[in-house]
C-alpha cells in the first residue's frame, strides 16, 4: 500500500494540472469487493489472487468493457496490466455523447488515438501515435496516462507515446477498461483527476 501513497503524491507533484485535483483514488484488489461505482458492463469480471480479471464472454458478441467512473477534464493513471491470452486490451476513455480517445495494447505495440464519432458519418478515427514495446504474455507492464488539456503523454513499460489534440480537452466521464479475447489483469490501478 506505501508504494500507491507515493504513486499519488508524485502524481500530483510531477503534473501541473493535477496539483489541486481531487484525492487520488486507487485500487489494489486486495480484497474481492471493488470501490463504489467500479463495474463490469460486458464481459466476466472478477478479482483473482489480488488483481482485477476481465475476460470477453463469446454470447456478448462484444468485448469485455469495465467501467470506472471519474468526471473531469484532466487526469493521470496508473496501472500494472497482464496479458493472460487475449488478443489485446484498450484503455478507452468517453465524454458524454460516445468515445473519445484510446490507448491499444496488443503483443509489442501500443496505439494512441482519437475515436471516430459514431453519430457522424464523416468521422474518422485519428491515429496520434505508436510504438513497439517488449512485452510478454504473463509478464506485468506499467502502464500511465496523463491529459492535461489538449495533450495526452502515455508509457507503455519504455516506450513513450504523446499526442495534441484539441477534442482531448473536452470533459471526460471516466476511465474503461475493454478486453478482447481470453483474460487481461489488472492491479494497482491509482488515479487523480481534476475539472
Amino acid at each position: 500500500m506505501k508504494h500507491l501513497v507515493l504513486l499519488a503524491v508524485l502524481t500530483l507533484a510531477t503534473c501541473p494540472a493535477l496539483r489541486s485535483a481531487d484525492p487520488v483514488l486507487k485500487a489494489d484488489f486486495t480484497s474481492e469487493g471493488l470501490p463504489e461505482g467500479w463495474k463490469g458492463l460486458k464481459g466476466e469480471w472478477k478479482v483473482v489472487d489480488g488483481a482485477l480479471v476481465g475476460s470477453e464472454v463469446a454470447t456478448d458478441k462484444h468485448a469485455a468493457v469495465f467501467s470506472i467512473p471519474d468526471p473531469h477534464v484532466n487526469s493521470t493513471l496508473k496501472m500494472k496490466v497482464r496479458l493472460d491470452g487475449a488478443k489485446g486490451f484498450h484503455l478507452s476513455y468517453n465524454h458524454a455523447k460516445g468515445h473519445l480517445f484510446r490507448l491499444a495494447i496488443t503483443a509489442g505495440k501500443a496505439t494512441l488515438s482519437m475515436d471516430k464519432d459514431k453519430k457522424d458519418p464523416a468521422s474518422k478515427a485519428e491515429t496520434l501515435a505508436s510504438e513497439a514495446f517488449a512485452m510478454d504474455p504473463g509478464d506485468w507492464v506499467e502502464i500511465s496516462c496523463a491529459v492535461d488539456g489538449t495533450s495526452v503523454k502515455v508509457t507503455v513499460g519504455d516506450a513513450v507515446l504523446e499526442g495534441t489534440h484539441p477534442n482531448l480537452a473536452k470533459e471526460k466521464t471516466g476511465y474503461r477498461f475493454v478486453v478482447q479475447g481470453q483474460s487481461v489483469a489488472f492491479d494497482e490501478v491509482a488515479f487523480a483527476s481534476s475539472k
